[in-house]
């Protein structure tokens, strides 16, 4: 899973530090941005921090991510030397960009283009849904609507939910077949400087 060469962030309070610029641009989000020296799109990089740093604080193992040719990143246990390839999808607001519906419909529709692409897509990997735009959601209708629909292992739903006086906050949900009529969603609050962040769960 993990190939040679490939690059691996080492530091994920750093990281953070590094991603800060390019996250508080919008248009390093929305126009598909690559990074130089990482292959990864700005957008994807910044979906895998998020995802990382909530199965770090859910398993309490060291969790980081990298590169990978085949897919948009691998998720990666340190501890115990495992992980998963991830596939990401966006559902963003382009400002001359065909407009989305808002709410659930949103995530629904961008896990539906996916699901398109076949069964043998999806095996052995995650699908990273990330959105902004969305406004008010209900996490029950989206499980309602792909449960059972798709193949992917687990399908995150990683979305901004508030920018407050340069502070952030995304959820970060994950669905899987095995949660049935369940799923777990945790908020990840960024601090102003993108120097350190809080992990809360979300109750359904």
């Amino acid at each position: 899973m993990i190939e040679d060469g490939a690059k691996f962030i080492k530091d994920l309070k750093r990281a953070l530090k590094n991603m800060e610029p390019y996250v508080k641009n919008p248009l390093f989000l929305t126009q598909g941005k690559r990074f130089t020296n990482f292959d990864m799109l700005v957008r994807e990089a910044w979906a895998n921090w998020l995802i990382t740093v909530v199965i770090q604080k859910i398993t309490g193992d060291r969790q980081t991510f990298g590169e990978k040719k085949d897919g948009d990143g691998v998720v990666w246990n340190v501890d115990k030397q495992n992980g998963f390839v991830v596939e990401h999808v966006c559902a963003m607001d382009y400002p001359a960009g065909k407009q989305l519906p808002t709410g659930e419909e949103r995530i629904i529709w961008a896990v539906e283009h996916k699901i398109k692409r076949g069964p043998e897509y999806a095996k052995d990997k995650a699908l990273v849904v990330f959105f902004d735009g969305a406004k008010k959601f209900y996490r029950s209708k989206i499980r309602e609507a792909i449960y059972k629909r798709h193949n992917f292992k687990i399908v995150f739903c990683v979305g901004l939910l508030e920018i407050k006086d340069g502070a952030y906050s995304y959820i970060v949900s994950e669905f899987r077949d095995t949660f049935k009529d369940r799923s777990v969603s945790h908020i990840v609050y960024v601090n102003q400087d993108f120097t350190d962040w809080q992990i809360k769960q979300q109750m359904e």
